[in-house]
């Protein structure tokens, strides 16, 4: 019988394996997982602050600065002041890392795809995620015995 804490090693082993599958198409792009969590999450056009990019790409603040310093000097993005406060940064995909996201979401989807995940599991790690992470809303229990069951 699994215990409590085999969900963890779950977790952490599904995360790990795809991150090496991911990783093969990544590493023929020479962009590591965190760059493409960037490029994934500016990819929408809109500029975001570090901030932002810290809390969605995973990344302590000090990791996604020298990353994005790194981005920079590739030409993927570049950095802008706010209009409002000229002291925030916002970061921008350049046209060159547009076409690094274009290329490389439709083969990475491809793979996803592949993948045996019906909507149950994405809905279920949804509640498991929502239940874990106080920002987002709460899950009521009723709700959460439903989901993860």
């Amino acid at each position: 019988m699994r215990g409590p804490t085999d969900l963890i090693d779950l977790l952490t082993r599904a995360e790990r394996l795809m991150s090496r599958r991911l990783a093969a198409v990544l590493d023929e792009e020479r962009c590591s997982m965190d760059a493409w969590r960037v490029v994934r999450v500016l990819a929408d056009g809109r500029g975001h602050f570090m901030t932002e990019l810290s809390e969605s790409s995973f990344l302590p603040p000090g990791s996604l600065t020298r990353l994005i310093d790194n981005l920079v000097e590739e030409n993927l993005v570049y950095r802008r002041g706010d209009d409002v406060d000229r002291r925030r940064i916002q970061v921008h995909l350049s046209a060159r890392g547009r076409r690094l996201h274009d290329r490389t979401d439709e083969e990475l989807r491809r793979i996803l795809e592949e993948l045996p995940v019906g909507a149950e599991l994405r809905e279920q790690l949804g509640v498991l995620i929502g239940a874990l992470d106080g920002s987002v809303a709460t899950v009521s229990p009723l709700q959460r015995g439903k989901a993860l069951t």
